[in-house]
């Protein structure tokens, strides 16, 4: 009873602590030893989000797994995937899905959440419903072994895309924060780590960055507005997702590989989280390749690099050959490297994921 009522009185605007996981410090120490016996390719692992890998035997090498698609149809044989990739890694990894309500629900056979609204239909709902929803969400998450949500959305839209799709919980900036706020407050109960997106924000944009290269004119002004809003939202946010939108007022390339985008999240306090990289639109967009795109990223100086292709698939990207070679090539990569890693291990530390080592 008293948990529900620091929760209410957060969501009604009175002073709370941080909820769960965010009220930890971090074990500096802890994170040092772990960070130090990793070698570069094991560091270069641990900035890896990408689709469970397709070899059932061998080391689980990558900091975290995605869950996408139809992974999570059977959500017993999910359980059992996770337990598997637990059992075969060095470091505890993430275990991620996007829960953002309504067309996007990877939980849809799960009953207690198959009914999951969209953010613009939860931006109707009492705050405490909106609350009730993110424990309901998190408890499902959590029973299957998931313990990250690559949402709420945060982007402030009255119309364009992200208000067309739903996705958005509307155009007034206080709103947002509040609902997407007591959404996370309710993962966050339950041991599920929350990440905003789409850093900076994709506000009112009509094109789909998933299909098509998104540039807006927005002055510097309007995007640092835009920050604001995940900014009144920062105690209950993990991290961020970057956006695939240009913004040519900080730099001419997609937010994912902007190094002064990326300094803005960091500078706040947050771990950052690309997009899916591999869509190809990111290569077009930089007249490069798959390839380069997965290093730019990097060097932008991004934590966790997000990919939807399983990281030993013989005909995709060699992650983390391409990431180790790159952190190997000059020791500015390999302090940019240890700095991603130790980041990630921060989160993960908070997570309780690092206890005993």
């Amino acid at each position: 009873m008293c948990c529900l009522i620091l929760i209410l009185s957060a969501l009604d605007g009175g002073a709370a602590e941080k909820p769960g996981m965010l009220e930890r410090s971090v074990d500096e120490a802890r994170v040092q030893r772990v960070l130090e016996s990793l070698d570069t390719r094991a560091r270069a692992g641990q900035l890896l989000l990408a689709y469970p890998q397709l070899d059932k035997t061998h080391e689980v090498e990558v900091g975290g797994v995605l869950f996408v698609g139809n992974l999570l149809r059977k959500p017993d044989q999910a359980k059992a995937r996770i337990e598997w990739s637990k059992a075969h890694a060095k470091v505890p990894p993430l275990f991620a899905i996007d829960m953002e309500g309504g067309s996007s629900n990877r939980m849809k056979k799960v009953p207690e959440v198959a009914a999951l609204p969209g953010a613009q239909e939860m931006a109707k709902l009492p705050d405490v419903e909106v609350w009730q929803w993110g424990v309901r969400v998190g408890l499902a998450m959590r029973q299957v072994g998931l313990n990250v949500n690559l949402a709420p959305v945060l982007d402030v839209a009255e119309r364009g895309h992200m208000a067309r799709n739903g996705r958005s919980f509307g155009g007034d900036r206080a709103l947002v924060a509040k609902k997407a706020g007591a959404y996370a407050k309710g993962l966050l109960e339950q041991g599920v780590m929350p990440i905003g997106k789409h850093f900076p924000g994709y506000g009112d944009l009509e094109g789909d960055s998933d299909h098509a290269l998104v540039t807006t004119d927005w002055p510097k002004e309007r995007v640092l507005e835009e920050i604001s809003t995940f900014e009144a939202a920062q105690q209950v946010l993990g991290g961020v997702m970057l956006a695939n939108v240009i913004y040519p007022s900080f730099e001419n390339t997609p937010a994912i590989l902007s190094p002064a985008l990326v300094s803005e999240a960091h500078a706040r306090g947050w771990l950052t989280i690309t997009d899916d990289l591999s869509i190809q639109l990111l290569a077009d967009a930089i007249g490069g390749t798959g390839e380069e795109v997965l290093v730019k990223a990097f060097l932008a100086g991004n934590d966790i690099l997000l990919t939807t292709a399983p990281p030993d698939w013989a005909k995709g990207l060699d992650y983390l050959g391409i990431l180790t070679r790159t952190a190997e090539a000059s020791p500015e990569n390999q302090a940019l490297l240890a700095q991603s890693c130790a980041r990630v291990l921060r989160l993960k530390d908070r997570m309780g994921l690092l206890e005993g080592r």
